[in-house]
């Protein structure tokens, strides 16, 4: 997680007085927040070999920024249910989301992580997107309404993608499950892509 240079307080408010009308609150009819949205969570603390929820949450505030509300999609049934909340800190409970459902990827359903984003976040809040679903059809299907929505993409200030590519090294945890026809190169030219429209684009594994 070394490597990862995440959004600061400090930018985060430049953002946000960018973002507001000048001379008026930046966030109509409520506080700005900061949102982060989790689709392929697993769990608040997850295994030794992966990162949770927890690592995204405590990142973030040791740069100054406290989620205000974090939303996460995780298509692997938890049982029992009460273990999804075994972890986490009794105080983030009225801020937390968590939906044991794999992530919609039709975008006419309500559903929809997308739409409900757009319902949610307003230009001035600051916003994590992560997907990490391990499913490179519904990954892409996700990422095109998102990045195609102009409403949408404008709201994301930090993204995080496992991108599934053709790639070696990566074909012990990946096999079977990326697209056989992206290389690594395409890998960089999405991110580049993301990065230019004005995302914070991290490459997740």
């Amino acid at each position: 997680m070394t490597y990862l240079l995440l959004e600061n307080q400090k930018d985060m408010l430049a953002l946000r007085a960018a973002a507001g009308p000048s001379g008026k609150e930046a966030c109509i009819n409520r506080s700005c927040q900061a949102i982060y949205m989790d689709l392929g969570a697993t769990r608040w603390e997850a295994a030794p070999e992966s990162v949770g929820q927890g690592w995204f949450y405590r990142s973030y505030a040791r740069r100054g920024i406290d989620m205000d509300r974090l939303l996460l999609w995780e298509a692997k049934p938890v049982s029992p249910p009460s273990a999804i909340f075994a972890e986490l800190p009794k105080e983030l409970l009225h801020r937390y989301q968590y939906f044991n459902i794999p992530a919609i990827t039709d975008y006419s359903d309500a559903s929809h992580a997308v739409r409900m984003l757009k319902s949610i976040a307003q230009p001035a809040d600051f916003v994590a997107f992560k997907l990490d679903i391990d499913n490179v059809v519904a990954e892409n299907a996700i990422l095109s309404s998102l990045s195609g929505d102009a409403t949408a993409a404008a709201l994301v200030d930090e993204f995080f993608m496992e991108y599934h590519v053709s790639f070696a090294p990566m074909m012990p945890w990946w096999a079977g499950g990326e697209d056989p026809n992206k290389k690594l190169a395409d890998a960089y030219k999405l991110f580049l892509q993301l990065r230019q429209q004005g995302w914070r684009a991290h490459s997740w594994v």
